[in-house]
């Protein structure tokens, strides 16, 4: 029993004598790796927050809707193709039954709402999908009734309001990526001519 209590007495010792070694490489070791990861993290959070107060500068500088002028709302107005996007848009018609006359209803809603979302979207006077539609969806009754008594009834009319619908949405978007495009390379040509003065 007590030759038992002599190895179980060294062996405790060897193995704590050995564990305060091993905690004793390990403290500096810890302490240089947590020092490199939070001046990397620091480093990193400098970068993208000048970064993002950069970005977001230049986009407040460049994206300003209530600075656009006359000359760029008929740039941005101008490069928004209402007639092809709605050929896209319709192209479903197409294959319809009465294939004719369902697509030019759709032809027809679609480009007189799409020419007009672009527009208000480009001029800045709408600023959600949910205003333009408040705005002139009411009009798709008054842009399609033309085809209002038009057979098959109610079927040819019921295709310009739900094409007139979808020509909103999307002269909305194309509105906004067009004015977005127009400022961007105004804003580019502004930082281009100052890096050439310098």
């Amino acid at each position: 029993n007590t030759m038992s209590s002599i190895y179980a007495n060294s062996s405790d010792s060897y193995w704590n004598e050995r564990q305060k070694k091993h905690e004793k490489k390990k403290t500096p070791l810890l302490l240089v790796a947590s020092t490199v990861v939070f001046a990397i993290a620091a480093v990193g959070a400098i970068l993208h927050n000048k970064h993002s107060i950069a970005r977001s500068r230049t986009l407040t500088q460049r994206r300003a809707h209530d600075k656009a002028n006359d000359s760029h709302w008929k740039q941005c107005e101008s490069r928004v193709n209402s007639r092809q996007e709605c050929t896209i848009i319709c192209q479903p018609e197409r294959n319809s039954i009465h294939r004719k006359t369902m697509h030019q209803s759709c032809l027809h809603g679609c480009q007189q709402a799409h020419v007009t979302s672009t527009s208000l979207s480009c001029r800045g006077k709408v600023s959600s999908e949910e205003e333009v539609f408040l705005e002139i969806g009411g009009l798709s009754y008054v842009h399609c009734s033309k085809f209002q008594a038009t057979d098959p009834k109610p079927d040819v009319f019921a295709t310009c309001r739900k094409y007139h619908r979808a020509g909103i949405k999307s002269g909305f978007r194309m509105g906004l990526d067009s004015m977005k495009d127009v400022l961007d390379e105004e804003w580019a040509g502004i930082i281009n001519g100052l890096n050439a003065e310098q």
